[in-house]
């Protein structure tokens, strides 16, 4: 088996796509093991189609005790930097050694659907009112790319100007000094 990673950057607004990407890269032969910034989803090579990845929301109290249960269960927590949520768990399994449907007491499913649905209305929400924001970021971004740009070719016209300027006025101390030697 071949031991190479790949990191793939998706931004994702949905968690249901997100989860649809991250088991489509499953069953494609590419096991997630680290999400980092929410948008740098690197992949380590597997068989095709053995890993299957759940997400599972818990209060931040009860993460490492879920995780826990979910290591009982088969399931592998998988490392993210989404710092800010802290209670979104993606866990990871063999399809053979684990069920896709995380088994949990019904109270921790519930509270578990009610935080992603939260999670889905404040992304939804950010979506709405960032889509403007961030189209206006790159444009910012986009202008001072260009005035960057614009002084760095203003700075290298004038070092070349000097430069002649100052082969010029050699040239003209040369033939002064002829002159008077």
């Amino acid at each position: 088996m071949d031991n190479s990673n790949i990191t793939k950057c998706k931004l994702f607004f949905s968690l249901d796509k997100e989860l649809e990407f991250i088991n489509k890269m499953n069953r494609e032969g590419w096991k997630l093991v680290y999400i980092k910034c929410g948008c740098f989803y690197t992949f380590e090579k597997t068989e095709p189609d053995e890993y299957f990845t759940v997400l599972h929301a818990t209060a931040k109290e009860k993460v490492l005790e879920l995780s826990s249960f979910a290591a009982q269960c088969g399931y592998q927590p998988i490392p993210h930097t989404m710092d800010g949520f802290g209670d979104l768990l993606y866990l990871t399994g063999k399809k053979a050694e684990v069920s896709p449907e995380f088994v949990c007491e019904a109270p921790e499913k519930t509270d578990s659907a009610k935080r992603i649905y939260q999670r889905f209305r404040i992304l939804s929400i950010r979506r709405r009112m960032t889509f403007p924001g961030v189209s206006v970021v790159f444009v910012v971004f986009g202008v001072l790319f260009m005035m960057f740009t614009a002084v760095y070719v203003a700075m290298c016209i004038y070092v070349l100007v000097l430069t002649a300027r100052a082969r010029r006025n050699m040239k003209q101390l040369q033939k002064e000094s002829a002159i008077y030697e």
